[in-house]
């Protein structure tokens, strides 16, 4: 089934909130999107946690490829992840929504560059990201489920 959609934004969000399994597993909600943006939310449990009582790290990382991933897949493209850097700045807590913004900044005929904040629930800068992806091909919307 190909998907023609006027707001290919729109049909990602819809997407990436209801048909992706990891995602619904994780229960991350996509909160906004737009041509080259997205942002993402995701609730804290204390599952997440480290020895430190604080959410393991690899949580702001998920959040830093996913909220990329989303806003870079509003360009009407296919693409995967080639490289992901995280810089760590404040602790995420075990409770409340920790939400990422991300943004592409710079779009090659290839390559792909997004900029990525990840906010702890009080709004605090918790991490920054910097992703870069391949395009693989155009994105029609036809996803096959086996």
């Amino acid at each position: 089934m190909s998907v023609v959609s006027e707001d290919w934004p729109a049909f990602i969000k819809q997407h990436f909130t209801k048909d992706v399994p990891f995602l619904k597993y994780m229960e991350i909600s996509v909160d906004a999107t737009g041509p080259g943006r997205a942002a993402i939310s995701l609730p804290l449990k204390p599952e997440y946690g480290n020895s430190y009582g604080i959410a393991h790290g690899g949580i702001a990382a998920l959040l830093v490829d996913t909220a990329a991933g989303v806003a870079l897949r509003t360009l009407k493209l296919t693409i995967v992840t080639v490289e992901l850097s995280v810089s760590y700045f404040a602790p995420l807590p075990l409770e409340g929504r920790v939400r990422a913004e991300a943004t592409m900044m710079h779009r090659g005929r290839r390559i792909l560059h997004a900029e990525i904040a990840v906010l702890a629930p009080d709004g605090t800068i918790a991490a920054m990201g910097r992703a870069i992806y391949a395009v693989t091909g155009e994105d029609t919307g036809d996803y096959k489920k086996d």
